[in-house]
């Protein structure tokens, strides 16, 4: 049964919450995967789309029968993620939630479905897969970041994936008060997701929920989150979870875990790393080298992009 406007006789609802900023190309390709799903029985879907006080606001071109199904709702300036997400979440009334990310489509027409079977197991949080289908090397780059999540999911480490794909019981998520709002981005999902475990939740990966994700990644943006979440997020981030947080690669990065990292840095300019940015960016266009040089030159340059934001921390 596909979400329409006909299905008020079910009783159960799950809220479907995308956070949106500025004009998103992926947006109408994300709906029409979730208008095509087929819901389990007894369940019904309504999507809330978020404009996190976009410049120029979000427009929505929705089939006349599902109109009914979707929910603007605007922030009146840029708040983060978090705030949008939990605007949301908090706008709806369903017994789960889903968060989605507007450039994440839904691969195949069960993905909810599947979700959802996992979830009336008695889960709690249940993450879906990201897959990127483009053939480049950020395609190849994003699934092997995607495998080695998982792979730390399978062996223990809980909050290894992302709010790219996740449904989470709406009466858990607010008992743990939603995401941290005091995060802009970066380390939220990470926060959320520790903070449902340490309340006993029950957290489970299903590999065959998959969203393709279709963004067009650059070197150059990867950097901007990374040098912001070392330079904001990461600080909330060590003040609620210090032990978590020295486990993580992110800490050997961090000029606030290494002495020698500190003097290090403070004779790299950061007009050095936009320059290697740009370079790299280059390098991965012409496509003049293996993709393992590739990798490890993308590795180098985001850690570096980490360091000087931790730099910068407050």
């Amino acid at each position: 049964m596909a979400i329409d406007s006909q299905c008020n006789h079910l009783n159960k609802v799950l809220d479907i919450v995308i956070p949106v900023y500025n004009d998103n190309p992926y947006l109408a390709e994300t709906l029409t995967s979730i208008f095509k799903q087929q819901s389990p029985d007894g369940w019904r879907f309504h999507v809330y789309i978020i404009d996190d006080g976009s410049e120029v606001p979000v427009n929505l071109d929705i089939p006349k029968e599902n109109t009914s199904a979707v929910s603007l709702l605007r922030l009146k300036k840029n708040s983060g993620c978090s705030v949008a997400r939990n605007k949301g979440a908090y706008a709806g009334y369903g017994e789960a939630i889903l968060f989605l990310d507007a450039d994440c489509s839904l691969a195949k027409e069960n993905v909810l479905a599947l979700l959802l079977e996992e979830y009336v197991k008695g889960y709690d949080v249940c993450f879906g897969q990201i897959y990127a289908p483009q053939d480049d090397f950020w395609a190849k780059y994003q699934n092997e970041v995607a495998a080695e999540r998982a792979a730390r999911f399978r062996s223990g480490e809980l909050s290894s994936m992302t709010t790219q794909i996740v449904m989470v019981e709406a009466a858990i998520f607010k008992k743990v008060g939603g995401f941290d709002e005091r995060y802009h981005f970066g380390f939220e999902d990470r926060d959320l997701f520790l903070s449902l475990i340490n309340i006993g939740a029950n957290v489970s990966l299903v590999e065959k929920a998959v969203v393709n994700h279709n963004d067009q990644l650059s070197l150059s943006s990867v950097v901007k989150k990374l040098y912001g979440a070392g330079k904001s997020a990461s600080t909330r981030f060590i003040e609620k979870h210090p032990g978590e947080y020295s486990r993580l690669p992110y800490a050997k990065a961090d000029v606030r875990y290494s002495r020698k990292l500190w003097v290090s840095v403070k004779l790299v300019p950061v007009a050095f790393l936009r320059f290697l940015v740009s370079f790299t960016d280059c390098l991965i266009n012409r496509k003049v080298l293996t993709y393992i040089i590739l990798k490890w030159c993308v590795k180098y340059v985001s850690g570096l992009a980490y360091l000087l934001g931790t730099k910068e921390a407050r």
